[in-house]
């Protein structure tokens, strides 16, 4: 049996005991308890989007967002294409200048066959269901840049959500890089090396200006309203509305988070983030979620960010899973 497996049999067990037990859960007390016992600071909106109910912790406070971000970037392409402003089928030639740091399959692909021609489709896919960070920055260069992205989430009404670097740009400064204009042309392995040769304190002091700094945060609220209003097809048509989220639910990179805290099969649509780890603490570890609920109960959303998180990276993914598993059974037990 995997981990996976052994952990979802688990998370069933449990959830059955509590359901039996015939003892309402007080989900506002349960997430501060949870956030007490949190290896860094937690920040949550659970929402139940046909009725509105829910409950929050630090909401209005800010959060390093990480690949969370590719979310208000992927809605950004799609109504752009919704408005004959970007064609999907577009082929965008990605070369090696294009090859970004962090998990991207794609920039292993280009360095060892050479440049990759892609739709913006398959970009979006990409994103969605790896999180592939040279997919991102060649998507958001095609749809216009962060400022696009930004007007587009003004023009929605959507507030606590920060779109404003490039991948590459928050990567560098998370490390301490400095001065990305004279790496050109670019190369991912100077850029290494660049962040190789940052001296510890000021690697340190850059991570933590890196968890205030509001640019590519977002508040839970926020982020919680984006996805409510996803589900409710009031940001997309109908069509790229279930594709988004079909592609979402094929992300299994980070499945020891929300997806650990749900019954097995539970169908969740999910945008994870993660920061790199500096001393010792995580300056995000984030993970957001649209969840199916049994027995035609409509629909559950799930933002959850952490920061400055010690411990170990089970001991954070745990943190999460728990969340989710109470806000699971408070929306199943709701009448």
């Amino acid at each position: 049996m995997s981990r996976l497996s052994g952990l979802g049999a688990v998370i069933t067990l449990l959830l059955a005991c509590d359901i039996a037990s015939g003892q309402p859960i007080d989900l506002e007390a349960q997430v501060r308890k949870l956030a007490a016992s949190s290896p860094g600071t937690l920040g949550v909106r659970i929402v139940h989007v046909e009725s509105g109910a829910g409950v929050s912790l630090n909401q209005a406070e800010w959060f390093p967002m990480m690949s969370v971000y590719k979310l208000p970037i992927a809605i950004h392409a799609l109504r752009q294409a919704e408005q004959g402003k970007l064609d999907l089928a577009r082929s965008i030639k990605v070369t090696s200048e294009d090859r970004r740091p962090g998990l991207s399959p794609l920039a292993r692909q280009i360095a060892e066959k050479g440049p990759v021609s892609l739709t913006v489709r398959e970009l979006i896919s990409s994103v969605m269901r790896i999180s592939d960070n040279t997919a991102s920055d060649a998507l958001l260069k095609a749809a216009g840049g962060p400022k696009a992205v930004s007007a587009t989430l003004g023009e929605l009404g959507i507030h606590g959500v920060d779109v404003s670097r490039y991948e590459l740009e928050f990567a560098a400064d998370y490390h301490g890089v400095c001065c990305l204009e004279q790496m050109r042309p670019f190369s991912l392995e100077r850029f290494i090396e660049a962040v190789e040769r940052v001296p510890p304190e000021t690697r340190r002091k850059a991570a933590h200006a890196f968890v205030t700094d509001r640019r590519d945060s977002a508040q839970p609220d926020g982020m919680a309203d984006l996805l409510v209003r996803l589900t409710r097809g009031e940001l997309l048509n109908a069509e790229h509305t279930r594709w988004l989220l079909d592609e979402m639910a094929e992300m299994h990179t980070r499945d020891t988070r929300i997806r650990a805290g749900l019954p097995p099969g539970t169908r969740a649509s999910l945008r994870p983030g993660t920061s790199g780890e500096t001393g010792g603490i995580r300056a995000a570890h984030n993970d957001n979620g649209v969840i199916v609920l049994p027995g035609n109960r409509g629909h559950l959303v799930i933002a959850a960010f952490m920061k400055n998180a010690r411990g170990t990276e089970e001991k954070r993914d745990a943190a999460l899973a728990e969340v989710a598993r109470a806000a699971y059974r408070w929306a199943i037990e709701r009448r």
